[in-house]
């Protein structure tokens, strides 16, 4: 689905639900007959030109909407109420055109549409957790990336060598290694879902920050407070990525040079927001709300990438955990419950996620990686999965693991202004 600028979706949604609500006391209106909509954007020098192409897609009529006439005495409803509770709805995993008809479908009881236009567009895929008694329904549609392409090469910053670039590094790499339990010391922080309490593109923050808020409790050597640092903070604040995706370089550059800030400070509520003093860190009394202006800031040192299971396995078991990007398919969104899993694809990153270690299967004799997910506890295995590395097949595991090795991140914490 091809995405266009706010205001322009904006202006469609909204006439839209000028037509569905237009309705006169004597008579009412009802959709009859409505088909997805694909929205092209094209922009010739200032001037906007919107085209609409309509599919059949529900009945024969080929025409993307229809209204009849039909007996009733309802009054009109008010298509500006109608468009802000629709804004407010919670729908599904998918980008905001990819759900406007089913939230407009949604809205029918108050604009006052007769019910035979409020059905779904789509059905939910159903499964069950293993761990617990919940079912998870995800929506059919695929998710939007998260991950934005870079527009420019990573700029690392680094002013000292890594473990992987000494001579022997190898020889002090274990058989398995896993940061949520060190000599039975956990420090991996808690796992988060990044879509709710709506939909946001914003794996970027979390795959990132899930990785770096670790490091931090590594270089302190787990003290008390556990470090969690807020997503919406950056999201509202890094000047680049947002809810519609962004990259690793935008945590790691924030981090760089605004410094971090607490969960306390913004708590997280999936939306874009304008970076203001409140955003940045803000607290509220019952009659007003206020900017905190003396907060802790959490910055990093040196920060870069790597790619490869050697690399990757003495960056983890010398700093901590790591940010890596992967090709997330349908069948892993959906379909995983639990186990090692393994799938032969080919497709560009959209995702990222945090390793925290690895470990042998010997059952199987598969090596896998231990990742955290941020799609909350309800996926998976608790949040987390296990993925083929790649001397699965006899070294044809890259093929097999999303991509998890092809492109890594990380950032050393400076932790000079903490306790």
């Amino acid at each position: 689905m091809i995405r266009v600028p706010f205001g322009d979706f904006f202006f469609l949604t909204l006439l839209s639900l000028v037509l569905l609500s237009n309705k006169s006391p004597a008579s009412c209106r009802r959709l009859s007959n409505l088909n997805l909509l694909n929205v092209v954007h094209t922009r010739d020098n200032k001037n906007s030109e919107i085209r609409e192409l309509a599919k059949g897609n529900i009945g024969q009529s080929e025409k993307e909407l229809k209204l009849v006439e039909d007996v009733g005495s309802e009054e009109p409803g008010d298509p500006v109420d109608a468009f802000w509770e629709w804004d407010r709805m919670v729908v599904g995993g998918g980008g905001e055109l990819d759900f406007i008809p089913e939230r407009m479908l949604r809205i029918g009881p108050s604009m006052k549409v007769p019910s035979a236009a409020n059905r779904p567009l789509y059905s939910p895929f159903v499964f069950p957790n293993p761990h617990t008694s919940k079912h998870v329904a995800f929506p059919q549609k695929e998710m939007p990336p998260c991950l934005r392409p870079m527009d420019r090469p990573f700029r690392a910053h680094r002013t000292y060598p890594r473990s992987w670039e000494f001579p022997g590094f190898e020889a002090s790499i274990p058989r398995h290694w896993d940061w949520r339990n060190v000599s039975g010391i956990n420090y991996s922080s808690p796992n988060r879902n990044q879509h709710i309490p709506v939909y946001c593109g914003g794996c970027w923050v979390f795959g990132t920050l899930g990785s770096l808020q670790d490091r931090f409790n590594v270089a302190r050597n787990n003290r008390w407070p556990m470090t969690q640092l807020s997503p919406q903070e950056i999201i509202a604040c890094n000047g680049r990525g947002n809810c519609n995706g962004g990259t690793a370089e935008d945590v790691f550059v924030h981090a760089k040079i605004q410094g971090l800030v607490e969960e306390g400070c913004n708590n997280y509520k999936a939306v874009n927001e304008k970076c203001t003093p409140f955003t940045r860190c803000g607290s509220c009394w019952p009659d007003s709300c206020f900017a905190i202006q003396n907060y802790t800031r959490y910055y990093i040192k040196d920060y870069g990438k790597l790619s490869g299971r050697i690399q990757m396995m003495s960056e983890i078991h010398n700093r901590g955990p790591i940010a890596c990007a992967i090709s997330a398919t349908e069948q892993f969104d959906k379909n995983y419950t639990g186990g090692i899993f393994q799938q032969l694809a080919d497709s560009p990153s959209n995702h990222i996620v945090s390793v925290s270690g690895w470990g042998w299967d010997e059952e199987s004799k598969t090596e896998f990686w231990i990742v955290r997910n941020s799609w909350g506890d309800a996926w998976g295995e608790m949040g987390w999965f296990r993925i083929v590395t790649s001397i699965y097949r006899g070294g044809r595991g890259d093929q097999y693991n999303l991509g998890i090795e092809r492109e890594c991140y990380f950032a050393d914490p400076d932790v000079s202004n903490l306790i």
